[in-house]
């Protein structure tokens, strides 16, 4: 019961953030080049993602290692909405402390695995 009331916060999380974003993005104007070398590195900042794929291998690793041959897809999801989720926690509180995301990732896996 605890671990579905905790998916919904995180699953809401993650809209509220995807919809902030796009609302950002939205009343931005669009960026103009003068280089390729400034178009690089509008693109590479788009992938700077604050650690979401060491996040999402974090809770995947949690995943394999407690539950080993009993994996199910729905132990996918929850890996990656613990690691999307706890991300946009973060977004939204506008913290970038990867230490304190991997530890909260790893609370919530253990939550998911074992409640």
């Amino acid at each position: 019961m605890f671990s579905s009331i905790l998916m919904v916060f995180l699953a809401l999380c993650v809209l509220a953030a995807g919809f902030l974003t796009l609302k950002r993005e939205l009343a931005a104007d669009p960026p103009v080049f003068a280089s390729k070398k400034e178009a690089k590195e509008e693109l590479v900042g788009l992938f700077q993602d604050r650690g979401f794929f060491y996040l999402t291998a974090i809770a995947l690793f949690m995943q394999v290692v407690f539950k080993k041959d009993q994996i199910a897809p729905f132990d996918f999801f929850q890996a990656f909405l613990a690691s999307s989720g706890i991300q946009a926690l973060f977004y939204l509180l506008k913290r970038k402390d990867l230490g304190v995301k991997a530890g909260h990732v790893i609370l919530v896996s253990f939550i998911f695995l074992f409640f």
